[in-house]
């Protein structure tokens, strides 16, 4: 979650944003969407298609979670302290009130799901419609937590949510173990992920007044190396906000006020995609085969801002979203 910008633009000189064939973007229709990628020194264009998944629209979407298990997509609305999910991807919405705003969800083992929310991280059952505190945050946080993952070995990421540049922290959490102190200086948490790139156990946590940045992880301890960066935002319009891995290793991020997802590896950016919306907030693999993107964003003045959107033709697939242990 972050503060999003006045409206889109183009991403600069290392990868152009290509507008769509259709003349404009349409909710009736799919539209044909270029999108540059780079690779060896050369660019080609790969064609997507972008599409509206129902008739309804966010105040302010964020946290979207395929759960692979019910072929549920969960997201929330910040804006309305709801959680909203669509099952079997029908365009069907339901809905659970939140007793406050939840700025991340996790799926956990056990089928239920974890939120950040104002007081602390809850228990959620959507099904059952109740919440339970699980755990207050961490007088270090410096207030109430954003953004939210779990590592492949049931922990949870997060960290302080602040709409513009503000001390804040990233943290992990263990049911057993209870809070420990990842990075003291991270202002805003976003986009947070844990996955093997290039041989090596990595996090990355998104900083909305910087970059992404990765480190050295081990998940059964909490312990990380050296900080460096991952996702390079010089050049790109936009800020980092939510993000998710595909099987390749790459990096899918919503750039919130930038009208655009950019995709990032161990060498660089290698693509750009132009979205129909002014900020997008999060996005996620999904669909049986998890080869379908899905983005959500803020609510605004244009016609698809605050929709869902799905995005297929990408290439490479999702993964199952790891799952957070919360019986000790």
């Amino acid at each position: 979650m972050s503060a999003g910008n006045a409206g889109p633009g183009s991403a600069g000189d290392v990868s152009e944003n290509y507008k769509p064939t259709c003349g404009e973007f349409c909710s009736r229709a799919p539209c044909a969407v270029g999108t540059q990628r780079v690779v060896a020194g050369c660019r080609y264009v790969r064609r997507v298609q972008i599409e509206r998944v129902g008739d309804f629209a966010l105040g302010w979407g964020e946290s979207l979670v395929w759960d692979e298990r019910t072929e549920r997509l969960y997201f929330v609305d910040c804006a309305a302290d709801a959680l909203h999910w669509l099952d079997h991807g029908r365009p069907e919405l339901q809905t659970l009130r939140l007793p406050s705003m939840a700025a991340g969800i996790v799926p956990t083992r056990e089928g239920a799901l974890v939120g950040a929310l104002e007081d602390g991280l809850h228990r959620i059952e959507p099904d059952m419609g109740t919440t339970t505190l699980l755990t207050t945050y961490p007088p270090g946080l410096g207030g109430r937590a954003n953004d939210a993952c779990a590592d492949l070995s049931g922990h949870l990421i997060t960290g302080t949510l602040n709409l513009g540049p503000a001390p804040g922290s990233s943290w992990w959490y263990s049911s057993r173990d209870g809070w420990r102190l990842l990075d003291p200086d991270i202002s805003n948490t976003n986009g947070p992920t844990v996955g093997v790139i290039g041989g090596t156990m990595t996090l990355i946590i998104g900083d909305t007044s910087a970059q992404y940045f990765a480190y050295s992880y081990e998940p059964n301890t909490g312990a990380v190396g050296p900080r460096r960066v991952f996702g390079d935002m010089s050049g790109l319009d936009g800020a980092p906000d939510g993000a998710t891995l595909d099987e390749e290793g790459g990096l899918w991020c919503a750039l919130v006020g930038g009208g655009q997802l950019a995709r990032f590896t161990a060498d660089g950016l290698s693509r750009t995609v132009a979205l129909p919306v002014t900020n997008p907030t999060d996005v996620t693999f999904g669909g049986p085969m998890l080869d379908r993107l899905y983005v959500v964003s803020v609510g605004g003045e244009g016609e698809l801002d605050g929709a869902l959107l799905a995005i297929d033709g990408l290439g490479p697939r999702g993964r199952p979203e790891p799952r957070v242990e919360t019986v000790s």
